[in-house]
Order: C-alpha cells, then sequence, then structure tokens
C-alpha cells in the first residue's frame, strides 16, 4: 500500500473537521507526503476562490501542484494558470434545468471558474451562505440568453434540505439524461456535464502524470466523492461518511473530527 503517488481529497467533512479546520495531524501527514513527492489534490465542489486559502495554509502551490474544483468540473494548476481538463453545460441544458427549477420555487444560479451567475431576482439565504463562505462575486442577469458568454461549469441549486430532498425526487428523466445530477450538500442540489465527475479528473491527472490508477488514493464522505472512491486505487470512507460511501471504500478511517485523514494517510500512503 505504499507505492500511492496521488492522494484525491475531498473538502467539508473530510479535509476540514467541524469547525472547518484542518487539525495538526492532519496538515504535518499531508506536508510529510508532499516531501516523499505524493501529490496531494484538494479536490471539491467548490471553485478555486473558495479553496485558495487552504491551499495556502498546506502549501499546495506552483505549477507542478493540482486542484480538481467544481466537483471535477475544472483541474487546475494549484496557481490556477494551466487547465488540464474542464467540461460544462450548455446554455441549453441550462435553461431547462432552470425552468424546473422556477416551477418549484428552487432558487439556481450557475458558476464559471471565479464567479457566480443568475437569472433569480430573489436570493435564497443558503445561497448567499455558499457563496461567503467561497468567496464567489454574483451577478444578476434579466435572461437566461444573457448567459450565453458565461462558462457553464455548472449550475447548483440552493434551498433547505427537505425542500432539496423533494425537487431531486421529481428531476424529469429529460434533464437527467442530459447532465449528472449530485448532491454535495443538504443544502445543495449541482447539475453538471455528464464527463464532469470527481473520479474523471483523478483518472485523468492520473494519466498526465503517468501514474497507475493503483497508484491512486481517494478519501471522501458524500456523495459527490463516490466517483473518485470507486475510481482510484484505494478507496478510503471517513468515519462520518454517508453509509453508500463506506459500502463503496475499501477501507474506513476515523472521522472528520479525530483526524481520519492523517490516519488514512500514514496507514496507507506514506513511506
Amino acid at each position: 500500500m505504499n507505492n500511492i503517488k496521488i492522494i484525491s481529497i475531498d473538502i467539508d467533512g473530510t479535509l476540514l473537521n467541524d469547525q472547518h479546520e484542518v487539525t495538526s495531524d492532519v496538515k504535518v501527514a499531508i506536508q510529510t507526503a508532499m516531501k516523499q513527492g505524493i501529490k496531494i489534490v484538494i479536490t471539491t465542489g467548490r471553485p478555486l476562490s473558495g479553496v485558495q486559502p487552504l491551499l495556502d495554509e498546506l502549501e499546495i502551490n506552483g505549477n507542478q501542484q493540482y486542484v480538481v474544483t467544481h466537483n471535477g468540473g475544472l483541474m487546475q494548476t494549484a496557481d490556477g494558470h494551466e487547465i488540464l481538463f474542464a467540461s460544462a453545460l450548455t446554455l441549453t441544458e441550462w435553461s431547462e434545468i432552470h425552468q424546473f427549477m422556477q416551477r418549484e420555487k428552487i432558487y439556481l444560479q450557475a458558476e464559471d471558474q471565479n464567479q457566480a451567475h443568475t437569472t433569480a431576482k430573489l436570493v435564497d439565504p443558503w445561497a448567499s451562505y455558499e457563496n461567503y463562505l467561497v468567496n464567489l462575486p454574483l451577478h444578476v442577469y434579466e435572461h437566461d440568453t444573457d448567459l450565453r458568454d458565461v462558462n457553464l461549469i455548472k449550475a447548483i441549486a440552493n434551498a433547505d434540505a427537505k425542500e432539496l430532498d423533494r425537487v431531486q425526487a421529481i428531476i424529469p428523466e429529460t434533464i437527467k439524461s442530459q447532465v449528472t445530477v449530485i448532491r454535495s450538500t443538504a443544502n445543495n442540489l449541482e447539475f453538471v456535464n455528464k464527463k464532469t465527475s470527481k473520479g474523471n479528473a483523478l483518472l485523468a491527472l492520473a494519466q498526465h502524470l503517468d501514474v497507475k490508477i493503483e497508484q491512486t488514493m481517494a478519501i471522501g464522505d458524500q456523495a459527490n466523492d463516490a466517483t473518485m472512491i470507486k475510481a482510484a486505487g484505494l478507496g478510503v470512507a471517513m468515519g462520518n461518511a454517508i453509509p453508500d460511501i463506506k459500502q463503496l471504500a475499501n477501507v474506513i478511517t476515523e472521522d472528520n473530527n479525530h483526524s481520519g485523514v492523517a490516519k488514512a494517510i500514514k496507514a496507507y500512503a506514506l513511506n
């Protein structure tokens, strides 16, 4: 198990504890792994602006380190200068999703590399919180066609968890056949290109670095981590992971409040 070259790590509920902090044990394990030549790849639904403070804290920087954002919609060097993998929705796909959400009275916005966009006139408090959390400015437009020049990396609905449960259960097949629907938190419901996934981003990075997939590890806790848990040579579920992720993973580590990421890195990656 000590031939790991790439470790893909989710943020919320995985890298961070419930106080939204990286524990000292996790920080030391990550920096030790990097000194041994292992690529630590923060892999998240957030945009780069919401990841940058963590990259700085963990000293993951420059053009030889990598980060995956927007649930796999974008993979780029940690300095943000080179994009290695990208996918997006079409304006037609966005419009169909938006019309459905409007009928259900659910707020929806689109995200590109570093901004959010919406045609809604009333912004849901959960969206305001999300945009604040990831340092994302929000632009409000009159019509869907005003987004024709926006790189629609993903569409994200923000609302009360029970409302999103209700809406997720009735998404039309015409939408589900065109895009991938994922749930990254209880208050987020996301729509991405069929090629977009954390797993596909991990596979693309392994190919780019000429690393065998058996030499990769992925650590996560939620449904949007399933593809990378499945794709990795070693899939690791957090102790606080949802049951489906625990069932899918090869091993289960401690929870996020007990430095589960550090324990997994020490057990399966460090020499």
